[in-house]
């Protein structure tokens, strides 16, 4: 298992809580069933009667855990280890125990061994002509030694029968997780084709091919009518409305220009698993498609297809890419394709694979992650229930958009707040264009860190908007002091009235990354400890970060603005030395 994959960590932590729901749900005990479930549910599909009827765990098991045939009657055979640590192997002796264990049952010699679940599955396979077994290895650490791979092939070498009518697979943490991904991972599950006049132009590229060719607009209308949003769900953008651009777009479309349509608009991409052609039918199948750019496109033709207003002159150029399944390169098109226009780099990696992950991993523990700027908004009635359905809540006040949340973790959790208040766009570049992303979205970053750093920033965030309010009507009520005491304290406003109009508004995500400084590195108490007191409206804490905030930097006579020394890492660290010092002393004299 390699270490230091910043997917592995979120993707263990979303499987421990997603198993561990569906253990309180069934009533499961033993640790081993709590993977053996989550993997039917997730990624096989299977329903909760169809789950039952394979499991034969327990005593005189022979080291299978469960047992079922497919459609294609292939036989597969099933171990599940579930590991607290990632790095655990799986264990040398179980995969000996169920190669001792198939062969009596191949040997149709397991009858006196075998428990009764066992018998009566395997009975099942002597009532069907198998056309092929496979035995699949399943561990939610890592996966098999090098001793076991080789015995595995030994095992399977000896036995008789065609090539590859006995295979055996490793299914290990890594392999799990790019299963849960192409599996979660946007995209519509029914094929798209298109039936073209003419040859599609095929370019094959690295590992992935590359068809070009044109299509009437009122087939992406139609194919927009059929599936709405799902399927521009990997599209970075979502729809931003009748603004410049877009109604370019639609009068070219829906005027005397429509037959330059081709010419004068970029088109649109579809990316997909694969895109065989059929030259016989002349038809091009898309499977497991989406749109990554032209997304603006699709909905402005559509649009004026459904007010009768398209042409049907249009033609628009077509892209189709195909990925194989790979995820980081999905990603990377995604990117890549829409550089060209100005666009925020947070919503450029809303399809990254960490990016999905994360998100996934925040839906285990009931949260949902905009990725894209106003993608709530945008959501159908179906779309929205579907994901209540998953993280189990209402959508409303369930909700952390991304680039937020990201630049209160950096503060937090990575001490860094000038990055996150004064170089935000830095967070979502990569190390080649001078930016942190890999280092912010490693290893070592969970969704309980991500999610804490969202809620205290939230919580900081709740004091500040008091006093914004107060500020506001500063000119307008009997005592803004008074007024301003309500939300600060006394003290606060009696010591330094002057300068808060300009400390309390900056001072958000500097107070965020303070707050964690003090609470959690330097006194060593539990963050949640801190979000449980903020949430019942007591912001004691932040009252005095900032009265010390202001007190440290008169003392010092800094002359920098206030919203510079808010900004300033510098300044940031030269406090928190300073506040390691004040608890020191104050610890030596208890």
């Amino acid at each position: 298992m390699p270490n230091g994959s910043p997917l592995l960590p979120l993707f263990k932590e979303q499987l421990e809580n997603e198993s561990n729901a569906i253990a309180k749900e069934r009533g499961l005990l033993k640790r081993g069933d709590y993977l053996i479930w989550w993997y039917f549910r997730r990624l096989w599909d299977l329903e909760d009667a169809r789950i039952e009827e394979s499991l034969c765990d327990g005593p005189n098991d022979l080291g299978i855990d469960a047992l079922l045939i497919d459609e294609d009657d292939v036989v597969h055979f099933f171990q599940f280890k579930n590991p607290e640590s990632i790095d655990s192997g799986f264990p040398a002796g179980e995969a000996d125990k169920v190669m001792a264990g198939l062969h009596l049952i191949l040997n149709r010699a397991h009858d006196k061994i075998a428990n009764d679940e066992l018998r009566g599955r395997v009975e099942e396979i002597y009532q069907i002509v198998p056309n092929g077994y496979c035995l699949h290895l399943v561990s939610s650490g890592a996966g098999l030694s090098v001793e076991s791979v080789t015995k595995l092939d030994a095992f399977v070498s000896s036995l008789q029968g065609p090539e590859d009518f006995f295979t055996w697979t490793d299914e290990d943490l890594r392999w799990l997780q790019d299963r849960f991904y192409q599996k979660s991972l946007p995209a519509l599950e029914s094929p798209i084709e298109f039936e073209l006049d003419q040859p599609p132009y095929p370019v094959r590229s690295a590992d992935h091919d590359c068809w070009m060719f044109h299509v009437n607009a009122q087939i992406l209308a139609r194919l927009y009518e059929s599936y709405g949003e799902q399927l521009l769900q990997q599209n970075i953008r979502v729809y931003q409305g009748d603004k410049a651009t877009n109604a370019a777009i639609k009068k070219t479309c829906s005027g005397e220009d429509a037959p330059n349509f081709l010419h004068y608009n970029n088109g649109v991409t579809f990316l997909c698993d694969t895109a065989p052609w059929d030259a016989f039918t002349r038809k091009l199948m898309l499977r497991r498609a989406q749109v990554v750019n032209g997304g603006q496109t699709i909905r402005v033709i559509y649009s004026a297809f459904k007010e009768r207003t398209l042409k049907s002159a249009v033609l628009v150029p077509i892209r189709v890419i195909t990925s194989q399944g790979d995820k980081s390169f999905a990603s990377n098109v995604a990117v890549n394709l829409n550089n060209q226009n100005r666009i925020e780099a947070s919503f450029l990696r809303s399809n990254d694979p960490r990016i999905m992950q994360l998100a996934n991993a925040l839906a285990s523990l009931g949260w949902y992650l905009e990725r894209r700027e106003d993608e709530v908004k945008s959501l159908t009635e179906g779309e929205r229930s579907a994901i209540e359905t998953r993280i189990g809540h209402p959508l409303k006040d369930r909700v952390i958009r991304l680039k937020e949340a990201t630049q209160a973790y950096v503060a937090t959790f990575l001490r860094q707040p000038e990055l996150a208040k004064k170089n935000p766009k830095r967070i979502f570049l990569g190390a080649f264009d001078g930016g942190s992303f890999e280092r912010i979205f490693n290893s070592e970053l969970s969704a309980e860190k991500f999610l804490q750093a969202q809620q205290l920033a939230w919580g900081v965030e709740a004091l500040v908007k008091q006093f914004m309010t107060r500020k506001r009507r500063k000119e307008r009520v009997e005592s803004w002091r008074k007024d301003y005491e309500d939300a600060l304290g006394k003290t606060l406003v009696e010591k330094h009235a002057e300068v808060l109009d300009q400390v309390i508004p900056q001072s958000a995500v500097f107070l965020s990354g303070l707050a964690y400084e003090e609470w959690v590195r330097l006194r060593r108490r539990d963050l949640k400890d801190l979000l449980s007191v903020i949430e019942t409206g007591d912001y004691d804490f932040f009252r005095r970060q900032i009265l010390l905030i202001i007190e440290y930097a008169k003392n010092n006579k800094l002359t920098q603005s206030w919203p510079t020394l808010l900004k300033s890492q510098s300044f940031f660290e030269n406090f928190a030395s300073y506040l390691q010092g004040l608890i020191e002393a104050n610890g030596k004299h208890r």
